[in-house]
């Protein structure tokens, strides 16, 4: 039975996926009893869900019930997108049908490198614009991505820098999710004319090290081919695969 998970629940959750360290960090920057978050787990406390804005996220060990979860999930109608593994989305699509994308979950190796040049502290007023530049979707508006991401700092669960022309932003990184023992980089950006100059590189190895020091695992889910590429090139390897599960039929069994 899928039921409210309080914080006692969420103490069995650990960081060892990339879904379970998006909920972990949502639960660190925001607790258990805010009214526009909600938390799920199974009575065995096999899977943990979930669910801000519409975006859910599904933790769940290789022998949960994955028809129970697909049931669950499809009946929650606010639910448009969720963030899992490749093999739990897969699970779940067996009884879905839903669209499925998929990349590499990668994290820091032996032979990371150093970064050759030191970013700045960026504010999410100067980053939201470098994104919507470089990213087609995805985004959310800025109202709602402002007020969780300024949420995130104040709690020191989020850390954004990046590099600036004259003035203006041209390169970021930032943590999207992070708790105690871990945190995921993301939200790597570089527009045009700021291409070429290992911004990008500089951003995220900064980050990782500084992660690193302080006893952190490292996450990171490229979105695309390229930026698994750099980051293999940088030292990362794959130790995971990450997949988002989109609702595009009708409800289960109708």
């Amino acid at each position: 039975m899928i039921r409210i998970a309080k914080a006692e629940d969420l103490a069995f959750l650990h960081p060892e996926s990339e879904a379970a360290v998006r909920i972990m960090g949502l639960v660190a920057a925001y607790g258990t009893d805010q009214p526009f978050i909600r938390l799920w787990c199974d009575s065995e406390r096999r899977a943990f869900i979930s669910l801000m804005d519409g975006y859910a996220v599904l933790e769940a060990a290789d022998d949960a019930d994955f028809e129970e979860l697909a049931v669950f999930l499809d009946m929650q109608t606010e639910i448009t997108g969720i963030r899992t593994s490749l093999k739990t989305a897969r699970k779940i699509n067996v009884f879905t049908g839903w669209t499925i994308q998929h990349e590499s979950v990668m994290t820091s190796g032996t032979d990371l490198k150093a970064p050759d040049l030191k970013p700045a502290q960026l504010t999410p007023r100067e980053v939201y614009p470098l994104l919507q530049k470089c990213f087609d979707d995805g985004l959310p508006p800025f109202e709602s991505w402002y007020v969780d991401v300024s949420h995130r700092i104040r709690h020191g669960c989020c850390r954004v820098i990046g590099f600036r022309h004259d003035g203006f932003p041209v390169s970021c990184a930032m943590t999207i999710s992070e708790c105690r023992s871990a945190a995921i980089i993301g939200a790597v950006a570089t527009i045009e004319s700021g291409r070429g100059r290992g911004y990008a590189s500089a951003n995220v190895l900064t980050l990782t090290h500084h992660l690193i020091q302080e006893g952190k695992k490292v996450l990171l889910s490229p979105k695309n081919w390229n930026a698994h590429q750099l980051y293999l090139r940088l030292g990362f390897i794959e130790c995971g695969s990450w997949g988002n599960l989109y609702k595009t039929t009708g409800r289960i069994g109708t």
